[in-house]
């Protein structure tokens, strides 16, 4: 036969105090759960480290047409975090914010490059964000200085930062077509543009999807 286990008594005074744990830990838990989705602003990722440095942006789609657009994106020297798992890779509908965090490394730098689909419109190698850049400390306090925003609109692509600041990323390859057929469009020009591209232009879906 197996010895029987002893029984450990409990006295009152000892249950009475891991009850009170258990209920402080349960309040802070859900204390926890009602911060994260009351609160407007992030965080997106695992807690900050001393070793890291976050940046966020509010990705904002105020282009025209109605079906929204397309975003392929990446991180190179960090990572990407997003609230909605459609940004790095995703639509982002008119009138639609997608917000993204970029963690670093707070010794080194990364960037943040997309490919963008819009209106049969492609670009590849969109610079989208880089800590180097000097507007880019304005987008780590978001509690105190505010969101900063990537703006699609008017066939341009503009940092915006608190306080007013702003960077053009550049301009938009937008076609303007005479004729539309179900799946082309023909007598295609692209318009003068002020800026240089956001990106290189590319030809066709096929070297989108390439990229």
């Amino acid at each position: 036969m197996q010895p029987r286990t002893p029984r450990v008594q409990i006295g009152s005074r000892q249950r009475a105090a891991m009850a009170g744990l258990a209920a402080a830990f349960t309040a802070a838990t859900l204390a926890a759960m009602a911060h994260a989705t009351t609160t407007g602003s992030p965080p997106l990722s695992p807690s900050s480290q001393p070793w890291s440095s976050s940046y966020y942006a509010a990705v904002e789609n105020r282009l025209s047409a109605g079906g929204g657009m397309l975003l392929v994106c990446r991180a190179l020297g960090g990572n990407i975090f997003t609230q909605w798992s459609v940004v790095p890779r995703g639509r982002v509908p008119r009138d639609g914010r997608r917000v993204l965090e970029l963690l670093v490394d707070a010794k080194t730098y990364g960037w943040v490059t997309c490919s963008w689909a819009y209106q049969g419109n492609y670009v590849g190698a969109m610079p989208l964000f880089d800590s180097r850049w000097p507007e880019a400390k304005r987008c780590q306090d978001v509690a105190g200085g505010g969101l900063c925003r990537v703006v699609f609109e008017s066939d341009m692509v503009r940092l915006e930062t608190p306080g007013g600041g702003q960077r053009v990323l550049g301009d938009l390859p937008v076609k303007r077509c005479r004729r539309h057929w179900l799946l082309f469009s023909t007598e295609c020009t692209y318009p003068d543009h002020p800026h240089p591209y956001a990106g290189r232009r590319l030809s066709n879906a096929f070297e989108y999807f390439g990229v």
